[in-house]
C-alpha cells in the first residue's frame, strides 16, 4: 500500500509538472505571436515621417535606386502571382463543393452510399491501428492530400523558420542604422551652422579690429603697419580654416545622404521578404494544421508509423480502390473538378457538420490569400510613392527614369 502510494504522488507531481510546461510554452508561443502581428503591422501601415522620403544625391545613386525598387516590385508581383494561384485553386475547391451539394437526389444517393462503404471498409482496417499514438484522424485527413510533399514542406518550414529570424535581425539592425545616419546627418548639419555662426563673429571681429586700429592711427599717429598686417593674416587663417571645415562637412553630408538611400532601400526589400515569408508560413500552419516545424515533423513522423500499421492490415484493398473509382466517376458526372482530394474527404460528403468545417477552414485559407495579396499590394504603393518622388525630384534625368520603370514593366 505504501509504494502505491507513492507512485500515485509521483504521477500526481509529474502530471502538475507537464501542465505547468505546457502553460509556460503556450505564453510563450503567444509572446511570439504578438510580437510577429506588431512588427506586420508596422511594416504595413508605417508612420509617416520625414525621414522615410528618400534622398536623390547624384544621377548615379538616383538610377540605382530607382534600378533597384523596380526589382522589388517585381519581386512583389511575382508573390501577388502565386497566391493568386493558390486562391484560385481553394476557389475550385469550394466550387466542388457547391457542385456535390446541387447534386440531384438519385445522384446523391448513390454517392452517399459509395462513401459509407468506403468509410466501413477503411473503419475495419481502422481497427488493426495501433492507437498508442497520439496523431489524430483530423490531422491524418490533413496530410494524406499532400503525402509526397511533406517532407519537402518540413524542410521548407524549418528553412523558413530560421530565415524569419535572420529577416527580423536585418529589420531591426537597418532601423538602428537609419536612426544612426539620420543622426550623423543632424549633427553635421548642426557643424555647419555653428560655422556659420562662427564666420559672422569673426567678421564683426575682424571689423572691430580695423575700426580699431584706424582710431589708435588718428589719435597717436603712430605706424600701424604690422597691426594692420597682422590682422589680414588672422583674417586670412581663420577663412581658410572656416572653408575647409565647411567643405568636409558638405562632403560628409552627400555621403551620410547615399548611405541613407541604401538603407531605405535595402529596408523595403527585407519587408517585402519578411510580409512574404510570414504569409507563407502562417498559411502552411494552417494548411496542414501545424504549430511549427518541429510540430510538423513530430505529427509527420507519427503520420509515417500509422501509414506502415495500415499496410499491413489491408485486406479489403480491392473493395476500397473499386469504391474509390466508383465515386471519382460519379464526382466527375456531378462536375467536380478536384475528385480525388475527396477520398480522403468522405465522411464529409454524408456528414453536414463535417462539410461545413471543410468549408470554413478553405474559406479561412481563401482570406488569409486575400490578406497576403492586399499586403503584396500596400507595399508596392509604398515603394511606387517613393519612385514617384525621386523622378518627380529628378527633373534633369526624369525621362531616363521613366524609361527604366517602363522597360521593367515590359520585361515582367
Amino acid at each position: 500500500m505504501f509504494f502505491l502510494g507513492k507512485r500515485k504522488k509521483d504521477k500526481q507531481r509529474e502530471n502538475v509538472s507537464e501542465s505547468i510546461q505546457e502553460n509556460i510554452q503556450t505564453v510563450v508561443e503567444t509572446e511570439k505571436s504578438n510580437q510577429k502581428a506588431d512588427l506586420k503591422k508596422e511594416i504595413l501601415e508605417p508612420e509617416v515621417t520625414k525621414q522615410d522620403v528618400p534622398v536623390t544625391v547624384d544621377k548615379n545613386d538616383t538610377v540605382r535606386f530607382v534600378r533597384e525598387n523596380c526589382e522589388a516590385i517585381a519581386e512583389n508581383e511575382r508573390q501577388i502571382a502565386e497566391a493568386k494561384k493558390e486562391y484560385e485553386k481553394v476557389t475550385s475547391y469550394l466550387t466542388d463543393i457547391q457542385r456535390i451539394d446541387m447534386a440531384s437526389d438519385a445522384e446523391r444517393k448513390e454517392i452517399d452510399d459509395v462513401c459509407k462503404s468506403i468509410l466501413t471498409l477503411t473503419s475495419e482496417r481502422n481497427k488493426y491501428k495501433n492507437r498508442n499514438l497520439t496523431i489524430s484522424d483530423a490531422q491524418m485527413r490533413k496530410f494524406e492530400p499532400f503525402e509526397d510533399e511533406l517532407v519537402d514542406e518540413i524542410k521548407k518550414m524549418y528553412n523558413a523558420e530560421s530565415y524569419q529570424t535572420a529577416i527580423e535581425s536585418d529589420i531591426s539592425n537597418l532601423k538602428k542604422e537609419k536612426e544612426n545616419l539620420y543622426s550623423q546627418k543632424k549633427e553635421v548639419v548642426n557643424k555647419q551652422n555653428a560655422i556659420k555662426g562662427m564666420t559672422k563673429i569673426l567678421a564683426l571681429l575682424i571689423i572691430s579690429l580695423i575700426v580699431l586700429l584706424i582710431v589708435i592711427f588718428y589719435a597717436l599717429k603712430a605706424d600701424m603697419t604690422l597691426p594692420y598686417l597682422g590682422v589680414v593674416f588672422l583674417a586670412a587663417v581663420s577663412a581658410a580654416a572656416l572653408i575647409l571645415e565647411s567643405q568636409k562637412n558638405r562632403r560628409d553630408v552627400i555621403l551620410i545622404e547615399k548611405k541613407i538611400n541604401k538603407a531605405v532601400t535595402l529596408l523595403n526589400k527585407v519587408k517585402i521578404k519578411y510580409i512574404n515569408n510570414i504569409n507563407v508560413l502562417d498559411y502552411n500552419c494552417n494548411k496542414f494544421g501545424v504549430k511549427n516545424a518541429k510540430d510538423f515533423e513530430q505529427k509527420w513522423n507519427e503520420y509515417c508509423k500509422m501509414r506502415e500499421y495500415e499496410k499491413k492490415f489491408r485486406e479489403n484493398t480491392e473493395m476500397l480502390n473499386a469504391n474509390n473509382e466508383n465515386l471519382v466517376l460519379m464526382l466527375k458526372d456531378v462536375g467536380v473538378v478536384d475528385t480525388d482530394i475527396w477520398l480522403s474527404r468522405c465522411v464529409a460528403i454524408v456528414d453536414p457538420k463535417e462539410m461545413v468545417e471543410i468549408r470554413h477552414e478553405l474559406n479561412q485559407r481563401r482570406q488569409m490569400l486575400r490578406e497576403r495579396i492586399e499586403n503584396n499590394g500596400k507595399l508596392k504603393e509604398n515603394i511606387i510613392k517613393q519612385l514617384d518622388y525621386v523622378i518627380n525630384e529628378s527633373p534633369q534625368i526624369r525621362d531616363e527614369l521613366i524609361q527604366i520603370v517602363k522597360d521593367f514593366s515590359n520585361n515582367k
